[in-house]
């Protein structure tokens, strides 16, 4: 559906538009699918090729924007936060002077609508512009995700806590690896959200006003700092992937100075052992009545002495 923003919002139908109207001080915006697209695209004086771009499917995830001599072409494919790996929605963004177009390519939980109306009720119709109108669609697409990152960076700290409470899973260093992936994914996509918004800003074919180029610059600045959020992030997992690594090293070396412990405590006994079970005929406490109850008191107090030092040394 379209609305024409003039005194106040009013809803037209796509076979009421006429060149005039695009020609008028009025803006126009509105969503529609593919298939009205291909049945109305001459009339609303878009090119066949934008159409054709539309209606081919692709598997490239990269959000771009044509600015041509007389209008503006992108792909948008947004990402849902919550469920980063689901199929993302996908919408061509025509622009035109006075003219909004959104196309709706997929949108399988219907939001697209819902943010394109958050965007019209933003700013009074006496006072929207096109550029008003770009600026809360595309800042209404990100519009939680400062929300929702915050909330990852609450999962990395709790992480953190579960590495110095010592409650370690075996697929812990996959979950670590998991977010890694997801954070990489939004910070590719948010510079690519600031490539279009900086692309808008140079206004290469002067369809914009310059004093409302600002609208581009205020989302260039949110997706930075969504962009900066990321990157922290980021290093905030290779510090939470360090810490891990860590607590091993440390598990191993505690269990290596166990086994080191033993073996030095054992060490002498087997000397002991090693040394009575010579059977040299010369020895004296071989004959001895209390000859192999001296050989257990002594290996008892070689031990004791060994725990003793350990102790005091602090290696146990």
């Amino acid at each position: 559906m379209l609305y024409k923003f003039s005194e106040g919002l009013t809803e037209i139908a796509i076979n009421e538009l006429t060149e005039y109207d695009f020609m008028k001080n009025e803006l126009i915006a509105g969503s529609l699918n593919v298939e009205v697209l291909k049945a109305s695209y001459e009339a609303l004086g878009i090119p066949e090729g934008v159409v054709t771009e539309c209606l081919t499917e692709s598997r490239n995830y990269r959000n771009t924007i044509e600015v041509q001599t007389d209008y503006c072409f992108g792909i948008l494919n947004i990402i849902d936060q919550e469920d980063i790996y689901s199929p993302r929605d996908r919408v061509a963004l025509i622009l035109k002077k006075n003219l909004f177009l959104i196309v709706i390519i997929r949108d399988e939980d219907h939001s697209i609508d819902e943010v394109l109306q958050g965007a019209m009720q933003r700013f009074s119709p006496e006072v929207m512009t096109l550029e008003k109108l770009i600026y809360g669609f595309l800042e209404g697409t990100v519009a939680m995700d400062s929300k929702l990152l915050e909330q990852k960076e609450f999962i990395i700290e709790a992480m953190e806590e579960d590495i110095h409470d010592g409650e370690i899973e075996r697929e812990f260093i996959g979950s670590i690896l998991g977010f890694k992936k997801e954070v990489t994914i939004l910070r590719n996509y948010y510079e690519q959200l600031l490539e279009i918004s900086e692309l808008l800003t140079e206004n290469e074919n002067q369809m914009f006003c310059n004093t409302e180029l600002r609208y581009f610059q205020l989302f260039a600045a949110k997706v930075e700092r969504l962009r900066n959020y990321c990157l922290e992030l980021k290093e905030n997992l290779v510090q939470v992937r360090e810490a891990y690594s860590s607590t091993l090293d440390y598990s191993i070396n505690s269990v290596m100075k166990m086994f080191t412990v033993v073996t030095t405590i054992f060490q002498p006994l087997t000397l002991i052992t090693g040394w009575y079970g010579m059977n040299f005929t010369g020895m004296p406490e071989l004959t001895w009545r209390y000859g192999y109850l001296m050989v257990i008191l002594l290996s008892v107090v070689v031990v004791c002495f060994c725990l003793w030092w350990f102790r005091r040394k602090r290696l146990l």
